[in-house]
């Protein structure tokens, strides 16, 4: 049985120590509505005012499932196909790969198979026309990171794309058809993509960390069309606890059907699999994961400094909806709650069974050994020593142990485990390192082939030092004797060394740098930085 006093108990203490001034928490259970409450205040500012269930948060990517509601009700209108090849859809758009178009379809879209990069910009074009602009330039010139189809990677301009597909096909403005296919049937009053109209309700602001570590309110209010679809939902934990009913219900709210079942079960079920014992994976923007023996199906969020947490049980008709307005600390415990919730609700087992290990085959190790990045982020090395394997991980050495011919999780210092794969290019090397690094989602590092007669220069690094920007945030270089230290509040300020590739690639926990100029350095393949001119 759930204990309210000791839940609460714990909301409270976790904001306190990630340092959340407001939170809200809904609870469904048995397909109805069973607790709602809001939590500490709205701001800091001017006394802030208290969190109810009806204050709107920023929820950031748990805007996909929602977007993902919408496409699928025009699937069943017949006016979308999920497999037909987009540029049938849209015969005036090429990817930076020629032809490679021809290979997306819906489903890789929703799926986060199409090979596009993660890319998220909080400001752009506050008008409707954002959207289009956004798809012709910006997503049409992205650099694709994988043959379509060929890996799963979490790509936000994926999702941007299906939504300008339903405004495109629809004939109507992206936020228009949202609020008629979802947030009216569902009576999500108060669910909007509008800031002007999120601001005539009771509304929590974003919250930082200023450069004394000290709490303020973020008075830059993200806004970008272009990124409507992905991230830019807001909303309550009342109004996603009727969209969290209705999926629990299979596609009925109210008594009146929103979504035949076939196509609710179609999300939530894994359209790609991930590296674990329980089959984990991804659906059609909802993950599926394995806890205590139960299937959760979800999605969390982060923009600015929001926090949304979305998970689903649909064998018990149980959801637990959490939001936050400072999400910098907040990971850990969202969790925790989200697993006290669902323990005390459906009764679960306190511990979970060791998994059993294997002997391996370790005539694949040499094949597994070498170093490898990520597109969008993420750096690691795998090394062999004797009959021992290991996973370098941000500074962490962490052994491999297999479990199944073709997974392994990594010891953490915690004793939890993390899932890895590996992709092989024939069969003598890995192309790919995969790496589980939370439910849901999966990180697919590429093999770094680097010049083993490269000779680092220190001395021509010097460049490269100073303080580069973007719209979201800032990478800070310097040189600390023949070492390289990048910062950012990206990272929480931690500094991290970086050791070169070649003249201008350098590797570091967080991923691959590339310097396409002294005042230009690139994270992965589409995050840009350029250089503050100094004062």
């Amino acid at each position: 049985m759930l204990n309210l006093f000791e839940l609460e108990n714990r909301v409270t203490s976790a904001m306190q120590a990630a340092r959340v001034p407001g939170a809200a928490l809904a609870i469904v259970h048995d397909h109805k509505l069973v607790y709602a409450r809001g939590f500490g205040v709205t701001s800091i500012e001017d006394g802030g005012m208290p969190v109810t269930p009806g204050t709107i948060f920023r929820i950031g990517s748990t805007s996909k499932p929602l977007t993902t509601t919408a496409i699928m009700r025009l699937v069943a209108a017949g006016t979308l196909e999920l497999d037909t090849p987009i540029d049938e859809i849209l015969p005036d758009l090429e990817l930076s790969v020629p032809g490679a178009v021809k290979a997306v379809t819906l489903r890789k879209l929703l799926s986060h198979m199409a090979a596009l990069p993660t890319a998220a910009e909080h400001y752009g074009s506050r008008e409707a026309a954002g959207l289009r602009q956004g798809v012709y330039s910006d997503i049409a010139g992205y650099p694709l990171i994988a043959p379509v189809g060929k890996i799963w990677s979490y790509s936000n301009p994926g999702i941007n794309l299906a939504g300008y597909i339903a405004e495109r096909v629809s004939g109507q403005p992206f936020t228009q058809l949202m609020q008629e296919l979802v947030f009216d049937p569902l009576n999500m009053k108060r669910t909007t993509f509008d800031p002007t109209i999120a601001m005539t309700y009771p509304l929590a602001q974003s919250h930082t960390l200023n450069a004394d570590g000290n709490l303020e309110v973020d008075h830059h209010y993200a806004d970008n069309t272009m990124h409507y679809p992905s991230g830019f939902v807001m909303s309550t934990v009342l109004d996603l606890a009727n969209f969290a009913m209705m999926h629990l219900s299979g596609g009925s709210f109210d008594g009146q059907p929103i979504l035949a079942p076939e196509l609710v079960a179609e999300m939530h079920t894994p359209q790609v699999r991930f590296p674990s014992i329980n089959d984990d994976g991804y659906g059609l923007t909802f993950s599926s994961y394995n806890y205590k023996g139960v299937r959760l199906v979800g999605h969390g969020g982060r923009i600015s400094s929001f926090a949304s947490s979305f998970e689903m049980v649909p064998e018990t008709g149980t959801a637990v909806i959490i939001l936050a307005n400072n999400a910098a600390l907040w990971g850990p415990h969202e969790g925790e709650l989200t697993h006290f919730i669902l323990d005390g609700l459906l009764d679960l087992p306190a511990e979970v069974p060791a998994l059993p290990t294997i002997e391996p085959n370790r005539a694949l190790w040499e094949g597994y050994v070498g170093t490898y990045v990520g597109a969008n982020s993420g750096a690691a090395d795998i090394v062999r020593e004797s009959d021992t394997l290991s996973l370098v991980w941000q500074g962490q050495t962490l052994s491999l142990n297999a479990i199944r011919p073709d997974l392994y999780v990594a010891q953490m210092p915690d004793g939890k485990t993390m899932p890895v794969s590996f992709t092989m290019e024939g069969e003598t090397a890995a192309e790919y390192v995969n790496i589980l690094i939370e439910s849901g989602y999966l990180l697919s590092l590429e093999r770094l082939d680097t010049d083993p007669n490269f000779q680092p220069n220190p001395r021509s690094w010097e460049q490269y030092t100073g303080t580069y920007e973007n719209p979201l945030t800032k990478l800070i270089i310097r040189l600390d004797g023949d070492q390289m230290i990048v910062s950012s509040p990206l990272f929480q300020n931690a500094e991290l060394p970086a050791k070169a590739v070649d003249a201008t690639r350098f590797i570091f926990p967080v991923g691959l740098l590339t310097f396409e100029s002294p005042d230009c350095v690139r994270l992965g393949a589409a995050i840009r930085f350029t250089r503050i001119p100094p004062t």
